[in-house]
């Protein structure tokens, strides 16, 4: 969840005539991840969520049906999404998962690989089964997500199958 404040209600010139279907497409266009994201409902995980109940449009992050204040509520869908975007676009950093490993040598020429082709990436590494059994992630950021998948094809690359 984003500790930064609120952004600023938009004024009604500024909202580009989007609806919630049309916004699904630009976030995907922006490859937002959808780990981070809920449209029209509540997600029990965790998520920001564009919600339209009892007359208004609201955006709001809600965790185990636990809502926070809302960051926007109004009462027009095109001013709800084009906050939405603004938000999970520039507030969100959307990192994508591209190898999962047993090998850290793997993990490191995959990295390597996508460094070759300007593409930045960065490790998170977790125990399996514990510590002695790590498993090594590599992710790219945001849109980096569509150059890495013409390069490798399907996505995550793996060295074995958990």
């Amino acid at each position: 969840m984003s500790s930064l404040p609120p952004l600023k209600s938009r004024s009604p010139t500024d909202a580009h005539n989007v609806n919630v279907q049309e916004l699904e497409k630009r976030l995907e266009e922006e490859a937002c991840s959808r780990s981070h994201y809920s449209l029209g409902k509540r997600y029990p995980g965790g998520a920001y969520c564009l919600i339209h109940e009892d007359g208004k449009w609201r955006v709001l992050y809600s965790e185990r049906n636990l809502d926070d204040e809302p960051l926007f509520e109004g009462e027009s869908e095109s001013e709800a999404c084009a906050f939405f975007f603004e938000y999970m676009t520039t507030r969100i950093l959307h990192t994508h998962l591209v190898g999962y490993f047993i090998s850290l040598n793997n993990a490191e020429a995959l990295a390597e690989k996508l460094a070759q082709q300007g593409i930045p990436t960065h490790r998170n590494d977790i125990p399996y089964h514990g510590w002695h059994d790590p498993r090594f992630r590599v992710f790219v950021t945001g849109k980096d997500i569509f150059k890495a998948q013409e390069l490798l094809g399907e996505l995550p690359v793996r060295d074995h199958r958990d």
